[in-house]
């Protein structure tokens, strides 16, 4: 088995709803991204997938959260979801997945740092 991983950050604001259903105050981070893919094998150039194809992939993906409050992002908005660190890993890996072809090699693993201490992975295929 073969693994990649790459990297990249954004800015941005988010405030979570509590237990008690009050709402903290709104706070900024610097999170950290990383993406990790898997392949059996390697393709016929002999790498899992493009780095150089991925890394812009995943910029593109990060630019809806980039310097916003994430609250306002569309696949937050309205309480539809709450805007933790484990849930933006997950809408990460879900918009990276339907819009980079990984030809044989298969999104694994998104995490993402909110401190140089904190950080929540969302994987796919292991959702119950």
């Amino acid at each position: 088995m073969y693994e990649i991983i790459v990297e990249d950050e954004f800015s941005a604001a988010h405030f979570l709803k509590l237990y008690d259903g009050s709402w903290e105050k709104r706070h900024g981070h610097d999170f950290k991204v990383a993406v990790t893919v898997q392949a059996e094998k390697l393709d016929s150039m002999g790498v899992v997938t493009d780095f150089e194809a991925l890394k812009p992939a995943l910029k593109g993906v990060l630019k809806s959260l980039l310097h916003i409050a994430v609250n306002d992002h569309p696949e937050f908005k309205g309480e539809k979801l709450n805007p933790s660190t484990e849930n933006i890993a997950k809408i990460i890996f879900s918009h990276l997945q339907k819009n980079f072809d990984f030809k044989t090699a298969k999104l694994t693993k998104v995490t993402v740092w909110e401190t140089p201490d904190a950080q929540a992975s969302y994987y796919g295929g292991r959702e119950s």
